[in-house]
């Protein structure tokens, strides 16, 4: 049988005479038609695959050889997660809760959320004012497909987590950059959003702690910038994922301590990943005004509909006390911080100042830019050919010249990866 893939072509060759009495016997020749290129809508042409996840990719395949790979690229806690969370999370599969639920979340999830936000922040929130969904991501994606129209412009400030912009491209928005200063510990500005404001402005994309940066914002540039947006008629998506990881006296300012007087304009973007080590779970969350939870459920419902239930069950009993399960994860990444920084810096050629927040620090690595390696990704490939250690290159967040590196690794592998560093930029 002929594949539908093959065209035929026949003849009659000379060459192969039939014996006497038979009919010529005709030869089938195939041939491979000229395939055309797949044609692909303008929106995924316009957009990347997660950088970070291309670096977590060729780790991996190398670590699939049997390499040794030291990897600080992922953003995810080497802890377990917290037994009780996982027995929740077992109990509900037992219980028969694997059906569908609401599509914004259950009942006990969101008015769980609503209570942390109240007694955390005192804003004024209810059960209407949360969507849950399958990640953090999620309901920013959600955020800028529901409030973003094409040709409008969302301000993110910069060094940015590595999604942003692609999300608000994917919109049919234009991200717009707010460049931050190394020197002030890539902290956002009022000023620095309002250089690039223009009337086709929409909204604000800010993120405290920050990924890749770890920046925490001050209480009193938030509150500016929060009155800036509520004035222009602009959103202010707050993403807040790793809240509870700020050091050094810092304190993290949510944008929902000022729901209650601008609850048009605050968004809050939340989730389990990072605080609880559950980010295999996929669940995240979004607070803030009930018509965009609705109007971001209404684009849920035709995705994804609800998150897992078990994760959501799971979800629930996190925020029903585990504080100590999150404060050990917390003095683990005080320690690794404390012992990083300084041995980052006591290799030649990369600077680190010391983090506000989150599991990442942010070095400066382009005085050792020379030969092949002229840029944060030639740098990024330079450590994994000669070194085994994987990074992200700062390019991937808007901040070329750095490298990420995560934290959330032990101690063991970071002395082994910094080693290797120290080791292979000898070689530059």
């Amino acid at each position: 049988m002929l594949s539908a893939g093959r065209a035929l072509s026949v003849h009659t060759a000379a060459a192969r005479l039939p014996r006497s009495g038979q009919n010529p016997i005709p030869e089938i020749k195939l041939t491979t038609p000229t395939r055309k290129p797949i044609r692909l809508a303008r929106r995924i042409r316009e957009i990347q695959i997660s950088p970070t996840l291309a670096v977590m990719n060729r780790a991996q395949k190398l670590a699939a050889k049997g390499i040794d790979v030291v990897d600080f690229g992922p953003g995810e806690p080497d802890f377990r997660t917290p037994r009780s969370i996982s027995e929740a999370g077992k109990r509900a599969i037992d219980e028969g809760n694997t059906k569908y639920t609401n599509v914004l979340g259950t009942t006990a999830l969101r008015s769980a959320i609503a209570d942390r936000y109240k007694s955390r922040y005192g804003a004024h929130v209810a059960m209407e004012n949360v969507i849950a969904g399958s990640g953090g991501k999620q309901e920013l994606f959600n955020l800028m497909l529901a409030l973003v129209s094409d040709g409008e412009e969302v301000i993110i400030p910069a060094p940015y987590w590595v999604s942003f912009p692609d999300q608000v491209a994917f919109a049919g928005g234009i991200p717009v950059f707010a460049k931050t200063e190394a020197a002030e510990g890539f902290r956002p500005r009022l000023d620095q959003i309002e250089a690039v404001a223009t009337d086709r402005t929409r909204g604000v994309i800010l993120n405290s702690p920050s990924n890749p940066t770890g920046a925490v914002i001050e209480e009193d540039e938030l509150r500016r910038i929060v009155e800036w947006c509520a004035a222009r008629e602009a959103f202010l998506v707050f993403d807040e994922t790793y809240e509870f990881f700020v050091y050094d006296g810092h304190h993290h300012a949510s944008a929902m301590q000022w729901f209650n007087d601008h609850p048009e304009t605050v968004v809050a973007v939340n989730s389990m990943s990072k605080t609880f080590a559950m980010t295999g779970w996929r669940l995240g969350y979004a607070v803030g005004h009930r018509d965009i939870i609705s109007a971001i459920g209404k684009i849920q419902s035709h995705s994804t509909s609800n998150p897992s239930s078990i994760s959501q069950a799971a979800a629930v009993e996190a925020f029903h006390g585990h504080d100590d399960d999150v404060h050990r994860m917390y003095e683990a990444y005080c320690e690794r911080r404390e012992w990083l920084v300084p041995a980052i810096n006591a290799i030649p050629g990369i600077s680190c100042s010391a983090p506000d927040g989150a599991f990442y620090i942010f070095p400066s690595v382009s005085a050792l830019f020379r030969g092949n390696v002229h840029d944060s990704t030639s740098f990024a490939n330079f450590l994994l050919d000669e070194a085994r250690v994987a990074v992200v290159p700062g390019t991937a967040f808007g901040g070329e010249g750095h490298v990420r590196i995560s934290y959330a690794t032990s101690m063991d592998r970071l002395r082994e990866g910094v080693a290797r560093m120290a080791a292979a930029v000898k070689k530059l």
